[in-house]
């Protein structure tokens, strides 16, 4: 049996639908109709390589309990520290080349502390600055799919797993890894939060021993100006 349309048998309308809720087929696609309303469209499409990759799209507004990206190493190529591929835009936007841009980006990230320094600083650092520390943001190139002609960048599952294991899944018969990213926005923005909150500790200690240096610095203007006047006799 062949069948190009599956219909609730409803009416159709002045327009032609076969019914209220039907399913179309054609031989690289399906579409699901809901009240005649588009709700979802699954297509083959031929990637760079020629090859037949299935792609669909979801029409109007849907809900997840859960959203997970499949970010597995062995999907990926062409992967790079996400600083380094930054830098490299940036030396292209400003016509420059060399290291300036790297080391703008890059900063303090590959320069080594001295044994003791690096050990206090491991003991008594927070454990926001140590997720951010350990976080390995990069760029790469998915291997295959519609996806695969675009630089993409973000985290690769594996890596990710040894840091936070409650951020990746691993699914299906290949096991392959993904993040879920919900949870990693609430992870990152904790982050952002707490270096927020320290800024302006910061900056409210910097205003008050500015205010301190301010006043200590009229004083002695004060005692010199004292000083320099004349004695009489």
């Amino acid at each position: 049996m062949k069948a190009t349309t599956i219909s609730d048998g409803a009416k159709g309308d002045s327009n032609g639908a076969v019914g209220q809720t039907y399913a179309k087929f054609t031989t690289n696609s399906i579409e699901l109709y809901v009240k005649n309303q588009r709700a979802l469209q699954v297509s083959t499409t031929s990637d760079s390589s020629s090859n037949d990759v299935a792609s669909g799209v979801l029409h109007g507004a849907w809900q997840s309990e859960a959203t997970v990206t499949t970010s597995d190493r062995r999907l990926k190529t062409s992967i790079e520290p996400l600083y380094r591929t930054l830098a490299q835009h940036v030396n292209k936007a400003r016509g420059t080349t060399g290291d300036a841009g790297t080391t703008l980006l890059n900063r303090g990230r590959d320069t080594p502390l001295p044994a003791s320094a690096a050990a206090s600083s491991k003991n008594n650092e927070p454990p926001v600055g140590w997720l951010l520390r350990e976080l390995r943001p990069v760029s790469f190139k998915l291997k295959r799919g519609p996806e695969a002609k675009y630089l993409k960048f973000g985290f690769i599952a594996q890596e990710l797993e040894t840091v936070f294991p409650n951020l990746v899944r691993t699914m299906g018969e290949e096991q392959t890894k993904a993040v879920a990213t919900q949870d990693l926005i609430a992870v990152l923005t904790l982050a952002l939060q707490t270096l927020q909150r320290q800024l302006e500790e910061q900056t409210r200690e910097m205003e008050a021993q500015q205010a301190r240096l301010e006043r200590l610095e009229r004083v002695v203007f004060a005692s010199q100006q004292y000083s320099q006047r004349p004695v009489q006799v």
